[in-house]
């Protein structure tokens, strides 16, 4: 998350809410009639680009430099982003949790956070080896370990969070559906439509209906609902695109605000989806093994993942298409995310269509390295 930064102008209305904020902590001097002033002799904000939900700004203070967020909200995505990041960060750093950032502090009514500062950079998907999988791992059985606290119970469920395999197909449908709404007034969004309402639907029906099969094979009743002892806390979105590396060697993963109870199958088919620093696949049998191993029914929930891969695979081809979506766009606009490069709307159709060429069935045995 701490990429390039901008600076703030002082004249930027969102300005005075961030410094208020901050001199309600007492880390920004606030003048006698009660404004925040923006001087640089006082400190600096920049606005790091790098995510694409939320606005994250670097604070440098005389009491130290620290990360700032601005959860998104809109009247179209009920999430609460702020809520769920902080009572899962407050959590794990009480537990003894160190992979992710400490809270500082919070207020709910503004959606601003404030956290430690990490001084990282991004992973590289070349360098992923067996000992960053090792410290993903690590993160994820440590929340195993805590997960049957008393306080772990009051955590939400997760961001489309899914119990049963009816929920997996059911949430990538109302994607699919949701993206068949777009209204094209250009011809890259009557490509996308053209492509969502052909090869992507398409193939998502292949992939449903070989997904019901297995379940009928396997004897899983698609309707049947994971016990909580088979559930876990997850980070969700979890990945090494969420994350930072740190000159030690150690990651610290970021930007928990859809953490929280979930299907563990889910967490580890996200692990392998996510387009943005991807995960050879030579680790999936070895981390799939590690995260079940400790859950009643290992076995069984390593061929739950083996079934819900392709269809994580689909369900990644309609994220990833999410630029084309009006919620989408203007949580892109806040975040800045919409002056990424790697964002732009022409390259979100083309990995969409690599995406899609990928779906197929996966043994998760044969995949070991």
């Amino acid at each position: 998350m701490n990429e390039r930064a901008t600076p703030i102008e002082s004249s930027d209305p969102q300005q005075a809410t961030l410094t208020g904020f901050l001199a309600r902590l007492g880390l920004w001097p606030v003048e006698a009639e009660g404004r925040s002033p923006s001087g640089a002799a006082n400190g600096t904000l920049e606005r790091l680009h790098g995510g694409a939900n939320n606005a994250v700004f670097r604070v440098d203070v005389p009491a130290g430099t620290f990360l700032l967020k601005q959860y998104f909200a809109h009247r179209d995505d009920d999430r609460d982003r702020f809520g769920a990041e902080v009572a899962f960060c407050r959590f794990a750093w009480d537990c003894g949790i160190r992979a992710g950032p400490q809270l500082l502090a919070g207020c709910h009514e503004q959606r601003l956070a404030l956290f430690e500062f990490i001084a990282g950079r991004p992973v590289n998907p070349a360098e992923i080896d067996a000992a960053l999988i090792g410290q993903a791992v690590r993160f994820c059985r440590r929340l195993q370990d805590v997960q049957t606290l008393p306080e772990a119970a009051a955590l939400p469920t997760a961001a489309e969070s899914c119990f049963s395999i009816q929920q997996h197909l059911a949430c990538v449908e109302r994607r699919i559906r949701r993206l068949q709404t777009i209204q094209p007034s250009a011809d890259l969004e009557r490509d996308v439509l053209r492509f969502v309402r052909g090869d992507l639907d398409r193939r998502w029906k292949e992939t449903r209906d070989r997904a019901l099969r297995q379940c009928h094979a396997r004897e899983m009743t698609p309707e049947h609902e994971l016990q909580i002892a088979d559930q876990v806390l997850s980070p969700s979105d979890f990945g090494f695109h969420n994350a930072l590396l740190d000159r030690g060697g150690n990651v610290r993963f970021l930007d928990f605000e859809y953490a929280g109870w979930d299907d563990p199958a889910k967490l580890v088919c996200d692990f392998f989806c996510q387009v943005d620093v991807p995960v050879a696949r030579s680790f999936l049998s070895g981390f799939a093994e590690a995260i079940a191993e400790r859950l009643p029914s290992p076995q069984r929930i390593v061929q739950r993942i083996e079934l819900l891969l392709p269809v994580y695979q689909v369900k990644w081809c309609c994220i990833v298409l999410n630029e084309f979506l009006p919620e989408a766009q203007a949580r892109r606009r806040f975040s800045a995310a919409d002056l990424r490069p790697d964002r732009q709307p022409a390259l979100q159709l083309q990995k969409a269509q690599i995406l899609l060429d990928e779906v197929g069935p996966i043994d998760v045995r044969s995949q070991a390295t």
